[in-house]
């Protein structure tokens, strides 16, 4: 019997340390556990890409979060994620992500498949070469590249026509906000833009329009892209429009300095030079009567109807005030009264 007690007091006490030294174990376990699911201490603060491929396992996960200086041990974010029961469950695709985020808050999101969307606002009177440099300049492309796609793209019979344009898709990039993924190509961008103008022109009923006004889809938009630049005000587009529609029904020059400066590139111009006006190209209305090869620039829906609307009058002359709204004119004489009349208020 004291044998007995004595062997069973001694294992009892000798359960009391190694129980101990288990839960001490324990605990150092889950605090290093916590410690590297942790990654505030070791990711940089901001938002990156980061593109999960289709296939992909946990572990090859964890490293190219690792990689992106997202997750601070691979390891421990496979451990996670089998922890809470998310093997095999997160999904493909770029991401946009916040640097600081744990382990688990990361594969929530790889969980849900937040794919990461970038906007990008193509603003009403952008030429192909602006749209370029701006997707370049928000991280959507390479400049040169979209320039390149932009030459020869024509996928509607209506972007045909004149082989002296620079770009086939100019004109035809409906201006407006786009959602694109994280990732997405300069083709895929262009072929949205090109695809969205072609939606929003048979929901206006465009085509029809034109064909009432004896216009093909292709002269429309060139004027139109006319008419966007040269108005600041869209209560005067549709007059603006006439203006051109009569002078090419007489036979008189456009003479829009829209085309000069789409001749000249760069930065727009506060004021066109008579030596701008010797610009040696096709797309010189002033020296060149008709429209040019092609249209200038991208117009909204509001420019489109305003040359399937515009009104019959008998102007043919229009010039800006130092508020940008027009005069318009009937004759030379007045038109030049009415130049002298705006220079004489500045």
């Amino acid at each position: 019997m004291t044998k007995f007690r004595l062997k069973d007091g001694y294992e009892g006490r000798a359960a009391g340390p190694v129980a101990a030294a288990v839960l001490l174990c324990l605990l150092l376990a889950a605090f290093y556990f916590s410690r590297l699911n942790d990654n505030s201490d070791f990711a940089q603060r901001g938002s990156r890409a980061i593109t999960i491929p289709e296939g992909a396992a946990t572990e090859e996960i964890g490293r190219l979060l690792h990689e992106a200086g997202l997750v601070k041990n691979a390891t421990a974010f496979k451990m996670t994620v089998r922890l809470h029961g998310y093997e095999g469950k997160l999904q493909a695709g770029t991401y946009r992500l916040q640097g600081g985020l744990n382990n688990r808050q990361l594969a929530r999101k790889l969980l849900k498949g937040q794919v990461a969307l970038i906007n990008f606002v193509l603003p009403e009177g952008y030429n192909i070469q602006k749209i370029a440099a701006k997707l370049e300049a928000e991280g959507l492309g390479k400049s040169e590249k979209f320039l390149q796609l932009a030459k020869d793209y024509a996928p509607y019979p209506y972007m045909e026509g004149d082989e002296r344009v620079l770009f086939k898709a100019e004109g035809f990039t409906f201006p407006a906000t786009y959602e694109f993924h994280v990732g997405a190509d300069e083709k895929e961008i262009l072929r949205r833009m090109v695809e969205q103008f072609d939606i929003e022109l048979h929901i206006a009923n465009l085509p029809e329009l034109c064909e009432e006004k004896k216009l093909s889809i292709r002269d429309m938009v060139n004027i139109a892209a006319m008419v966007e630049l040269e108005a600041a005000l869209s209560e005067e587009q549709p007059l603006i429009a006439g203006v051109f529609l009569k002078r090419l029904a007489i036979g008189m020059p456009i003479q829009s300095d829209t085309t000069v400066q789409y001749v000249l590139g760069g930065e727009q111009k506060e004021l066109i030079t008579y030596a701008d006006l010797e610009a040696d190209s096709p797309y010189n209305t002033y020296r060149h009567s008709g429209l040019p090869p092609g249209p200038i620039a991208a117009p909204g829906l509001s420019a489109m109807l305003a040359v399937v609307k515009a009104p019959d009058t008998d102007y043919l002359y229009f010039v800006a005030d130092s508020n940008w709204r027009h005069r318009f004119s009937r004759t030379y004489g007045e038109h030049m009264q009415a130049i002298r009349e705006i220079e004489e208020k500045q």
